[in-house]
């Protein structure tokens, strides 16, 4: 096992074109860890839970090689966005913030800005270095991992884009849904109720018609990321990255499916649902950090043309017990996308949102603001737990002040400590939008919710009555800092 040498600085790492190229500027970070003998058979996906469940944020990207019974070269990367930088380069946004929240800022601001942009159709490129029809497809050519211990089949599906097309709009949803294998030819697709591939699977079902797919298990970084993220209906991932990018995103025209399908992936899956066929499937460890318990038959993929590169490389996200690899990925994009909903509600002085990563996901919401009226913290409360971004599954949504950091957790303890009444200051919403990956999950799917103003009363605020923080000055911060140039205080 050993890491890369030679690390430069984050200004020296720049723009990347595919999944391989973000690799590589990984490496130019001193983040990337090459594994060599691992076993796909659980020991990949521990190594990478026991790297990240205690990094904070700082845990390397891991490229495992020499997989037992599997040719060199056949690889598998863990641990895309388990470091902060790794999110930015990605993104396209300055590597060297302090908080996290200012990427959360940062990327609110470039989606605020930027126009979608459809991808562009090529005749060719490396995804079709090889082509695998009828018969001759398997799944397990790769090498697919058993992720965790008690998992009790192979999942090919983590770190991966679903791709989707509703049959009425035309337009197509690239999701991250998980994909059990059951032999070489056949694959599961669990997609949770009112996600927008859910929603695509039902229209053809109702209708008694199968629905085509496509699995992508190795493609560029961003595509997976928004592929996790909760865009607006109608909105395609690879149109939005194409904006983000501000060039097209490449594709070719799947031979089976039709679906525009990124040509520098590294593997897509061509498939197909047909109503009224299903498998048990589950159970696997989910992101809230427990084996999932609905094992239940759904609907399963009927695997009909395979693409890939030479030397594939298959993408994995495997989820645990927070920390895990993902919670950085979830933190911002959500963020992001709640940020966006209270802006265009019209609250102002939105300063910073933060789902905190031991949530994970929406579960522990934080909104930063500056107070303008009474009510302001309520409005903000209600508006970020039933927006797109944050009504799936969340549980707490806090507010606080300007002068507390929404990414840092001490300073929200303290202010739900100090400036938080459990009579006044708590409202509850019932029978929102669950997950049953939720233990706790209601009949019905439903769950509730809990919303905490811990902001100072505006009333005292307003009036000065509430007692001053203990707290350095930034005057006097910004004189000790070029006084003392010897001592290295902590970034503020």
């Amino acid at each position: 096992m050993v890491g890369d040498s030679g690390a430069l600085s984050p200004a020296t790492v720049g723009h990347y074109g595919d999944l391989r190229g973000w690799i590589e500027q990984v490496a130019k970070l001193g983040e990337l860890l090459r594994v060599s003998g691992a076993h796909w058979d659980a020991e990949m996906g521990s190594i990478t839970q026991m790297l990240t469940e205690k990094s904070r944020g700082n845990a390397p990207a891991i490229l495992f090689d020499d997989i037992p019974g599997y040719p060199k070269g056949f690889r598998t990367l863990y641990g895309h966005f388990s470091s902060v930088r790794r999110v930015a380069l990605t993104l396209g946004l300055p590597l060297e913030y302090e908080r996290k929240v200012d990427i959360v800022k940062q990327y609110h601001a470039r989606i605020q800005s930027m126009k979608p942009l459809p991808p562009r159709f090529v005749q060719d490129g490396p995804v079709l270095e090889n082509v695998i029809e009828g018969g001759k497809v398997d799944v397990l050519k790769f090498p697919v991992p058993r992720h965790h211990e008690k998992d009790t089949a192979r999942y090919i599906g983590t770190a991966n884009c679903v791709i989707t097309q509703d049959p009425d709009a035309g337009w197509f949803n690239l999701g991250c849904y998980r994909n059990q294998v059951y032999d070489g030819k056949t694959i599961g697709c669990q997609i949770t109720e009112g996600k927008h591939g859910r929603i695509h699977r039902d229209k053809y079902f109702e209708r008694g018609q199968p629905m085509k797919v496509v699995v992508l298990v190795g493609q560029d970084p961003l595509l997976f990321m928004l592929a996790a993220s909760p865009l607006p209906e109608g909105i395609s991932e690879l149109d939005f990255a194409g904006g983000l990018r501000g060039e097209p995103v490449d594709v070719i025209k799947g031979p089976y499916t039709g679906f525009p399908i990124p040509a520098h992936a590294e593997i897509a899956i061509e498939a197909e649902a047909v109503p009224g066929r299903v498998k048990e499937e589950g159970p696997f460890g989910e992101w809230m950090g427990y084996y999932s318990d609905d094992t239940v038959p759904r609907p399963y993929l009927d695997v009909k043309t395979i693409l890939h590169r030479n030397n594939p490389i298959l993408t994995c996200a495997p989820q645990h017990k927070p920390v895990d690899e993902t919670g950085l990925l979830k933190g911002i994009a959500g963020s992001a996308q709640i940020w966006r909903a209270l802006e265009a509600s019209g609250l102002p002085d939105i300063l910073g949102v933060w789902n905190h990563e031991g949530g994970p996901a929406t579960r522990f919401t934080v909104i930063q603001i500056k107070q303008r009226y009474p009510g302001h913290a309520r409005n903000v409360l209600h508006v970020a737990s039933n927006c797109q971004g944050g009504a799936y599954a969340g549980k707490w949504t806090v507010v606080v002040d300007e002068d507390v950091d929404a990414g840092d957790l001490d300073q929200v303890l303290w202010a739900m400590c100090t400036r938080f009444d459990p009579v006044t200051d708590i409202d509850l919403i019932q029978k929102a939008w669950a997950s049953k990956r939720d233990p706790l999950y209601l009949p019905g799917n439903f769950n509730n919710r809990v919303l905490i103003d811990a902001c100072i009363p505006y009333d005292m605020k307003l009036k000065g009555k509430f007692p001053p923080v203990v707290d350095v000055s930034e005057e006097l911060r910004k004189r000790i800092r070029e006084k003392f140039k010897n001592i290295r205080f902590p970034a503020s």
